[in-house]
């Protein structure tokens, strides 16, 4: 077996993207992934929105709404530069409505507070080349607007909600991304793109490392100059293996399931929205008709300091996840009624905290604290946010870059 110079481990958006990074630079590449295909986890089930800091409004530092802000300024220019230019125009959703619910963990003005903040950050991003040419192919204007008191709300009348704010935040469809990212891959001369190989871990060699592997029930091993590690639930146990200490602040695994419905005929088209702030939901309308819906005390199944060991593919856990959660929404979106399900999948997310977003004090709602570190020709990407997915590829391609000169 030849020896590859580089090999990525985890073909999520974030190896696809150190990948892209590195082949953009000339370099050969050996992407592994454990899935039969690239881009059809994680990186898949979810909402697709590319954050610009809303959500982390509980971060009075702001240092997460800067972190958002420069990965989603990035995100879209990147992805153009190794892939030619996208049809964002075709993949990316309205502009959010943030809906402040009755019982929310913040109130208003915490929150409006925040987003003012956020819109000085943007003033102070756009002297620079990261915003050209723009948020998913468009620029960015007012950002975020309080809707008045008769604003058309996609929620019941009689409910007694805190406020309404409308956003330029969007969400790209990961489904058109991921099937463009999988051709750019297979396409590439420069990426051998690798399925179905599990890494059971590695160790150091003279010069290198020697990776450890799984396929198609047979041990393998591979050789390697440089790693990078993407995967997603499994890094911190592929790092141990090479000697590389556990962050100081524990992780935290949460199974959140992606749930497709469509609306019954008749209903009036939902816009993309996102319940704050607590452990509420999103409701994310597709071009092709479906729509996104996620009901957090319902469609978060697992939370733990170790990765899940269960299946996440019972059909039976996450058609009753779907049911439980579209119930508990139409109580709140009246055009959700008589919604049917299409499509319920599980999804894993890592972070730290060690205890749920109904905890104003928990480290979920911060997320400055992920990036990429290099051990001695050892990569270890923590994405953070599928938003910074890019930018952190880009960081991992020319650090890489640079060692091999």
């Amino acid at each position: 077996m030849g020896r590859p110079r580089i090999v990525v481990l985890g073909a999520g958006l974030q190896g696809a993207c150190v990948a892209l990074a590195l082949a953009h630079r000339g370099h050969a590449v050996t992407l592994l992934e454990s899935l039969p295909s690239p881009l059809s986890a994680a990186s898949l089930r979810n909402e697709g929105k590319i954050h610009l800091g809303f959500v982390y409004a509980l971060d009075q530092s702001g240092a997460t709404q800067r972190k958002m802000l420069e990965g989603a300024l990035c995100f879209a220019p990147l992805l153009d530069r190794w892939c030619g230019d996208l049809p964002w125009h075709e993949w990316r959703s309205e502009g959010f409505l943030y809906a402040v619910m009755p019982d929310s963990i913040a109130e208003v003005e915490t929150l409006h507070a925040s987003y003012t903040s956020l819109s000085a950050l943007l003033s102070e991003m756009a002297e620079h080349e990261l915003c050209r040419p723009g948020y998913l192919g468009r620029e960015l204007s007012w950002l975020w607007r309080a809707a008045g008191e008769d604003a058309d709300s996609p929620f019941d009348r009689g409910l007694s909600m805190k406020g309404f704010v409308e956003t330029e935040e969007a969400a790209i469809d990961p489904r058109h991304l991921a099937a463009r990212l999988e051709d750019q891959l297979r396409r590439d001369p420069l990426i051998e793109l690798r399925c179905g190989i599990m890494v059971d871990g590695a160790e150091r060699r003279a010069g290198g490392f020697r990776l450890n592997l799984q396929e198609a029930g047979e041990s393998n091993a591979l050789d390697a100059d440089l790693v990078a590690n993407c995967t997603w639930s499994d890094r911190a146990r592929i790092d141990a293996t090479v000697g590389i200490p556990a962050d100081a602040a524990p992780l935290c695994y949460r199974v959140k399931h992606q749930i497709m419905v469509e609306q019954a005929p008749g209903m009036r088209p939902l816009v993309p929205t996102t319940m704050v702030q607590g452990p509420y939901g999103d409701v994310v309308p597709r071009r092709d008709g479906q729509v996104y819906i996620s009901w957090y005390p319902e469609c978060r199944t697992y939370f733990g300091e170790l990765p899940p060991q269960q299946s996440l593919e019972d059909p039976e856990v996450a058609q009753s996840v779907a049911e439980r959660s579209l119930s508990a929404l139409q109580q709140w979106l009246p055009d959700l009624a008589g919604a049917r399900i299409v499509s319920s999948a599980a999804g894993v997310i890592v972070a730290r905290g060690s205890t749920d977003i109904e905890d104003p004090q928990s480290a979920l709602h911060r997320r400055e604290a992920f990036g990429v570190n290099s051990y001695d020709g050892w990569w270890t990407v923590d994405t953070g946010k599928l938003t910074n997915a890019p930018q952190l590829g880009e960081i991992t391609g020319a650090q890489i870059s640079e060692a091999v000169k």
